[in-house]
This record gives C-alpha cells, structure tokens and sequence, in this order.
C-alpha cells in the first residue's frame, strides 16, 4: 500500500510538472512571435549605418520612402520601402546590413 502511495504521489508531480513545462514554453513560444510581428516605424535618418550603406549599395536607383524596425529570430531588422518613380521593392535588411529578403518590383498602383 505505501509502495502504491508513493507512485500515486511521484505520478501526480510528474504530471504537475510536464503541464507547467508546457506552458511556460508556449508563453515563450507566444512571447517570440508577438515580438516578431511588431514593426516600429523609424527615420530613414535613424538607420544603421551598416544599412544605409546597403541600400546605397544595391539600390542606390530608389529612394527609401519608409522603413520599420523589428526583430527577426534573434536579429535587429529593418524592413524599407524603396521607390523609383511609378514602382516600389520592399526589402529585409539586418543590422549588420545583410540583405535577407526582397520584393520584387511592384507597380505603385497594386499597394
């Protein structure tokens, strides 16, 4: 019977324990993705420099129109709006001025 109380007790924490691991991991889970969805609109003047050297780099034929801060995994990025006349390309730049994604041309008029 004692044997039976103690596996009785040892199962309850056991249970106890696995549901609290697995909410603390989904709030973490929850917390990473509500991070990487919030974008801060920022000046193109507040840029990193790493940044602004891509963009004149790569695209130096477009006038950057906006740009957002965000987090991405664990990395500081910025997403800017690039316009040339009746166009615009949306690119994903880290901190560091690595370029991570791109959109390509867009006519103005399909925003």
């Amino acid at each position: 019977m004692r044997k039976l109380s103690i596996l009785l007790v040892f199962a309850v924490l056991s249970l106890v324990s696995t549901t609290t691991f697995a909410q603390d991991a989904k709030e973490e889970v929850q917390a990473a993705v509500a991070q990487e969805q919030e974008k801060v609109e920022v000046q193109i003047s507040e840029l990193p420099e790493a940044v602004t050297k891509t963009l004149g780099e790569q695209f130096a034929e477009y006038t950057a129109e906006k740009a957002y801060k965000t987090v991405k995994g664990d990395k500081e990025v910025y997403y800017v709006k690039l316009v040339k006349g009746e166009e615009y390309k949306k690119v994903l730049i880290d901190a560091e001025g690595n370029l991570m994604e791109k959109e390509e041309k867009v006519e103005e008029s399909e925003k």
